[in-house]
């Protein structure tokens, strides 16, 4: 490659590495299950085997990079805490000093980019033998994150390694040591890896371009090079990212700067004392230990406090859904059982505009009225598994502030009551988890080049549409024996819906219009739509009535056929 910037080549490198990354931490949420997790802290339980874990990895995989990004993907995935992830990013600056005396020593680098396709291509086959979902799919979709984290990393360094290594280094040789630190961080970051910017350098100064003191300089910089792709890797992502991003970071940059304190020792330490001055190679292979070794001795015994600066340095920023309870103590029990009662409410809109966007459908009057009016707009920029996850924390909430509610003295009326507004909570949130637990049946049939399939799902959209504006008239609707009408005729509405639907893809399933392999998908979005609505229709009953009245609607719909 000629030493112009491939700029197509390192944009693909960098969409590459982020889709790894992607799928890395998404098949590690998938598989993070009770062994799983259990495997996992038992090698970082504590600092000592955090670090040595770290070591060995970067050792193994010679890439701190590629560590620092498990890392990073472990801690999202929530396996990983937060000091033991600073344990092994602090070990993973010391076991990728092994390259430095592997190429110092034997004049060559492993490298593991090599294993890329390997890994890409088996867990490519993989998934088509295993499908989409399942802990095999997971597997292999780890693996596919594995080879394309490696194979983007390579593509961005191959783009730009011929510029980088035409550099004519010492025409700079009268610069100060700063100069050099600086080149050795924009190296490493333009490349992005570390061990590929120690092969030139260690090149470098065995042709004599450079001498061992500038060298050591631009190993420095190497070391804070390594922090850019870590940092690029927690952008928009979990605040334990973030913190585990920004240790790698401070670590880095507190041990450059003692590194460059002491460095007239360290260089008379690898000179004089152990007698490298003729073989400034091996020469820069022990400098490069000696000053991540320094960097682990005096952060290890620091570890909880350096933890505990970083949570206080970056926050963790709690997104909250709630309005009425964040104000409020759980202590007068009238007051706390009204502004739960409130504070579903507002759920349960939540939960309807969840089905809206499910479904599509929000731009439909009088949706976009209403939740105008109730001020949820601002939710329509998170995504749809965002979105789901506000809605369990706000369930969450709901529930923490009944606990509380529950240590008071409670009369039995409002015991009771308390318990039924938990039950709506239940239900409303069960109804979001059907339609979650569907999104990819909605998806198969909206994709489907099937024209009767595709006149079913408006149909189908159409029925969302009606029974989502009843709903809306029994939240705007003040008076009870009218709810309780509505309520009653929207119970037989959805067993009328059921059936009617259930008609319909039998009709098209005799006429020979839909493929057979559609006819699961619609038989599941038609039970979730039915149980979804039912649900709903529970949660309202119990917010919205008191017991005997609840009792009521419960006793019609029981009698009805």
């Amino acid at each position: 490659m000629n030493s112009e910037l491939n700029a197509i080549e390192l944009l693909a490198g960098v969409g590459i590495f982020l889709f790894g990354m992607y799928q890395l931490e998404d098949s590690l949420k998938q598989l993070s299950g009770g062994t799983f997790r259990k495997l996992i802290r038992k090698f970082t339980e504590n600092w000592f085997r955090s670090v040595l874990s770290g070591t060995l990895a970067t050792a193994v995989l010679q890439s701190s990079t590629a560590v620092s990004l498990m890392v990073l993907a472990f801690a999202g995935a929530g396996v990983l805490g937060m000091e033991s992830a600073i344990g092994v990013i602090i070990g993973s600056n010391l076991g990728t000093t092994l390259t430095s005396w592997i190429v110092a020593t034997l004049g060559f680098k492993v490298n593991i980019e090599i294993l890329a396709l390997p890994f890409v291509g088996v867990g490519g086959l993989g998934l088509i033998f295993f499908g989409t979902s399942g802990r095999g799919a997971n597997i292999c979709k780890f693996l596919v994150g594995f080879g394309l984290l490696f194979m983007g990393l390579d593509y961005m360094k191959t783009s730009i390694e011929g510029m980088a290594q035409h550099y004519d280094l010492s025409a700079l040789q009268h610069y100060p040591g700063v100069v050099f630190i600086l080149i050795g961080f924009v190296l490493t970051a333009i490349i992005q890896s570390s061990s590929a910017s120690m092969a030139i350098i260690l090149s470098a100064i065995n042709s004599g371009i450079l001498s061992f003191p500038l060298a050591a300089y631009m190993v420095i910089g190497i070391n804070l090079g390594t922090t850019l792709t870590v940092l690029i890797g927690s952008l928009g992502s979990q605040t334990i990212k973030k913190r585990v991003a920004f240790s790698h970071l401070l670590f880095n940059t507190v041990t450059a700067l003692l590194a460059i304190i002491i460095f007239p020792l360290l260089i008379y330490l690898v000179e004089k004392v152990v007698h490298l001055e003729n073989d400034p190679v091996t020469a820069i292979a022990l400098f490069h230990t000696l000053f991540n070794l320094l960097g682990v001795v005096v952060f290890l015994p620091l570890i909880g406090f350096f933890t505990r600066f970083i949570m206080r340095v970056i926050q963790e920023k709690k997104t909250t859904l709630t309005r009425y309870l964040h104000t409020l103590k759980p202590d007068v029990p009238e007051a706390g059982i009204a502004a739960l009662k409130n504070e579903i409410r507002h759920l349960v809109i939540e939960v309807m505009q969840y089905h809206l966007r499910v479904l599509k459908l929000m731009r439909r009057e009088p949706f976009l009225s209403f939740l105008k009016k109730e001020n949820l707009s601002q939710t329509k920029e998170l995504s749809l598994a965002d979105q789901y996850q506000l809605i369990k924390q706000l369930e969450a909430e709901i529930y923490t502030f009944a606990s509380g509610l529950q240590m008071n003295e409670l009369h039995d009326l409002e015991a009771r009551e308390l318990n039924k507004l938990l039950h709506a909570t239940r239900n409303a949130v069960a109804s979001a988890k059907i339609l979650k637990d569907i999104q990819h049946n909605l998806q198969e049939a909206e994709n489907s080049d099937s024209k009767a399939l595709e006149e079913l799902m408006l149909y189908f959209k159409d029925k969302w549409d009606i029974t989502h504006q009843e709903f809306i008239k029994i939240l705007e609707q003040t008076e009870v024996s009218t709810n309780i009408s509505l309520l009653h005729n929207l119970t037989l509405k959805n067993k009328e819906d059921d059936i009617a639907f259930t008609q319909l893809i039998t009709a098209s399933i005799a006429a020979k219009k839909i493929k057979q392999s559609d006819i699961p998908t619609l038989i599941t979005i038609n039970r979730a739509f039915n149980i979804s609505v039912r649900q709903m229709i529970h949660a309202l009953r119990d917010l919205l009535f008191t017991e005997p009245e609840a009792e009521i609607v419960e006793k019609l719909s029981e009698t009805t056929p």
